[in-house]
């Protein structure tokens, strides 16, 4: 080394900063680190809220299917009275004039071997529903069809088959129509 470096080295080394001047590098240093992380504290947040967000709603769902069911159950075991006696759809529907769409049977074929006994008004989970009425000729064991259009609040329920009391409830959905058939359990 030249003896310009020599007196350069000697010339910073000698150099000091005051402490308080020190101490605000520092904190800053320290405050620096300490949100060197945000980012990743948001983005953990955020997917915590939204897993948060998806189990509330799909407990909203479940709670929403295990009422329409519980509530196809109920009217099942009911013995209100008929509305409209009929033996076939078409009088069904035009006895049932007030309900806002068209009754249609599922693509089931355990509809073709049941006789309809005739319908009423009713609701499924706050929809104005057709409630039918089938009886079984050979074993005489009642059936109930419940059916309303696929919209507002039964647009996100799931399709569930459970035993409730005795009665054996199966949801589905077919194209624009939810159904409910309610039986007693074997």
């Amino acid at each position: 080394m030249t003896k310009i470096d020599d007196k350069l080295v000697e010339h910073f080394q000698a150099q000091t900063l005051p402490s308080d001047r020190i101490e605000l590098i520092l904190d800053a240093s320290r405050s620096a680190r300490r949100w060197r992380f945000a980012p990743a504290y948001a983005v953990a947040a955020m997917l915590l809220l939204a897993v948060v967000v998806l189990a509330h709603q799909r407990s909203l769902v479940t709670q929403r299917t295990s009422l329409a069911l519980r509530e196809a159950a109920m009217n099942h075991v009911t013995k209100l009275q008929l509305d409209v006696e009929a033996n076939g759809i078409d009088a069904l529907q035009s006895g049932l004039a007030e309900l806002p769409f068209d009754i249609e049977l599922p693509d089931n074929p355990v509809f073709a071997k049941l006789a309809l006994l005739g319908g009423r008004y009713c609701t499924i989970s706050g929809n104005l529903a057709a409630h039918l009425k089938f009886s079984d000729p050979e074993s005489q064991q009642q059936y109930s069809l419940f059916v309303t259009p696929y919209a507002g609040n039964l647009a996100e329920m799931e399709s569930n088959t459970v035993e409730m009391s005795g009665i054996a409830v199966n949801l589905w959905r077919e194209n624009d129509i939810v159904y409910a058939m309610a039986k007693a359990a074997p």
